[in-house]
């Protein structure tokens, strides 16, 4: 049985293999998407420890996205990564978002972090 948390990135910024590489070098299975349609035919309940869902932009699409997760799956957990000023900031920082990743696997109860950085 694989012990190594299991990741559903859901992320279509041009440095998103930066974030996948060093999350696999943290211990965690990473399982990338590039938008939401393909992140949905992948979600089955259970399948993941985590879902990283990072909106690019796409912030409307992103939280709607979350709310149909949280709907179907209520204890799942769940991180939106947003950018801060127009621009691919918060998304392009490696670090944020494997610090929101490893808080919300390792953290207190509440698993659900917008703005990553």
């Amino acid at each position: 049985m694989n012990s190594q948390p299991r990741i559903l990135l859901i992320d279509k910024a041009t440095d998103r293999k930066e974030r996948i590489n060093t999350l696999k070098s943290r211990g965690y299975s990473v399982f990338p998407a590039l938008n939401m349609e393909e992140a949905r035919s992948r979600c089955i309940r259970g399948a993941y420890d985590l879902i990283v869902v990072n909106a690019n932009g796409s912030h409307e699409q992103a939280a709607q996205f979350c709310d149909e997760i949280r709907r179907q799956c209520p204890k799942q957990r769940l991180v939106l990564c947003s950018e801060t000023s127009g621009h691919d900031a918060v998304a392009s920082d490696v670090n944020s978002v494997v610090n929101a990743v490893e808080a919300a696997l390792h953290g207190g109860e509440e698993a659900d972090l917008a703005n990553a950085a």
